[in-house]
């Protein structure tokens, strides 16, 4: 799955240096105690490969998976799961590589994310995906999302609206007996969320399979039960699919992000919807175009 957002903004490679030098923080090449020669050796063979650094580093011999992912977790300031865990999806791959390129794209998001603004000047707090065209790979970004913001020490909510087609409890391997569903039918008041492997992060399933599911979202229901996590919560992200309901459940959220099919979603549909959103009161925080 290749991601591009059409946000403008430095490539991340530049974000993560220039962090990098405000706060000091070492090099991998630093963190793993490579002398001088061993670093030009990587260099040589990237420019070769253009494959990653830790990569590189491995493949040379000079380091191994493990002692690259410690680094990496040293040199970012936040935990990352080993390759060998499984109470995550391997393709939420934020959560175990952050130099690979979809755990790049999400931090990019993230940074647009946290520095959006409401209409009132507030930071946003509820952000809802959506998607055209792209049923397979939305629900992929939303949790990589999810963890990339929980990584800054943000508390997050990852919350599964896609009720026909719901993907995230299968992604976090999570239960999804009870969930939006059963939240928003009133059969239950809260303790619905579900904390998961990564810290800071919990996500509420879509519950159990109804027939009413577009009726669950009259009246903007999601947004106002998005208030009673508003105080154990800094940021709630909504998975909201790409069906027609997808709209009705991100109404009253403070802002969306759509996910879109290059040379696939028609500019029409993407205007109609982009229209529909901001119609609402919705900020658009932008486009993500899947390859």
């Amino acid at each position: 799955m290749r991601l591009r957002s059409t946000q403008t903004s430095q490539g991340e490679d530049g974000v993560v240096r220039s962090i990098s030098q405000v706060r000091g923080r070492r090099t991998l090449g630093e963190l793993l105690d490579l002398n001088p020669a061993q670093q030009e050796a990587v260099a040589k063979r990237q420019a070769q490969t253009g494959r990653l650094f830790g990569e590189t580093v491995v493949e040379l011999g000079f380091a191994t998976d493990d002692q690259v992912r410690r680094a990496i977790e040293q040199q970012q300031g936040f935990s990352v799961l080993s390759g060998e865990d499984n109470r995550v999806d391997p393709v939420v791959v934020t959560a175990f590589d952050p130099e690979d390129v979809l755990a790049r794209t999400a931090r990019h998001l993230r940074s647009t994310v946290t520095a959006a603004k409401r209409h009132n000047g507030q930071p946003v707090r509820s952000v809802a995906l959506i998607g055209r065209d792209t049923a397979a790979e939305l629900p992929i970004l939303a949790a990589n999302l999810s963890v990339a913001c929980a990584q800054t020490g943000v508390t997050t909510l990852l919350i599964d609206a896609d009720l026909d087609h719901p993907h995230q409890h299968a992604l976090f391997r999570v239960r999804n007996r009870a969930g939006l569903a059963t939240l928003l039918a009133g059969n239950e008041q809260g303790g619905l969320e579900q904390p998961t492997a990564i810290g800071g992060l919990s996500v509420l399933t879509a519950g159990p399979a109804v027939p009413n599911a577009s009726e669950l979202f009259d009246r903007q229901r999601l947004a106002n039960a998005v208030e009673m996590f508003a105080e154990e919560f800094g940021l709630v992200l909504v998975d909201a699919g790409c069906e027609a309901t997808a709209v009705a459940a991100a109404q009253g959220l403070d802002a969306a992000i759509v996910v879109l099919r290059r040379n696939v979603t028609h500019t029409r549909d993407l205007r109609l919807l982009v229209n529909h959103l901001e119609s609402n009161g919705q900020t658009v925080l932008g486009t993500v175009l899947v390859d």
